[in-house]
C-alpha cells in the first residue's frame, strides 16, 4: 500500500497483508497526521487478537472501540 504500511509491519514482524487489511476496513488510518505509536498499538492488538484467538476483522474492530472506551473512562475518572 505505502511505506507507512511497511514501517508498521516491519517493527511488528507481522504480514504486510494483514497491515493492509486493518486499513482498508477502517480499523487502522495510516493517512495524513497520524499518531504512529497509535497505530502500532493498534496493529499489535489487532494482530493477538487475530493469531491467538482466532478474532476476525468485525470482532478487532469491537475489542478496539470497546479498549478505547475503557480508556477514556479511566481517564475520565483519574481527572474527575
Amino acid at each position: 500500500m505505502n511505506l507507512a504500511t511497511k514501517r508498521v509491519a516491519v517493527t511488528l514482524s507481522v504480514p504486510e497483508a494483514f497491515v493492509i487489511e486493518l486499513c482498508e476496513a477502517g480499523i487502522v488510518i495510516l493517512d495524513g497526521d497520524v499518531d504512529y505509536e497509535h497505530v502500532v498499538e493498534r496493529v499489535r492488538v489487532s494482530w493477538t487478537l487475530h493469531e491467538e484467538l482466532g478474532v476476525n476483522l468485525a470482532g478487532i474492530e469491537v475489542a478496539l472501540n470497546l479498549l478505547e472506551v475503557i480508556h477514556r473512562d479511566r481517564r475520565w475518572l483519574r481527572e474527575g
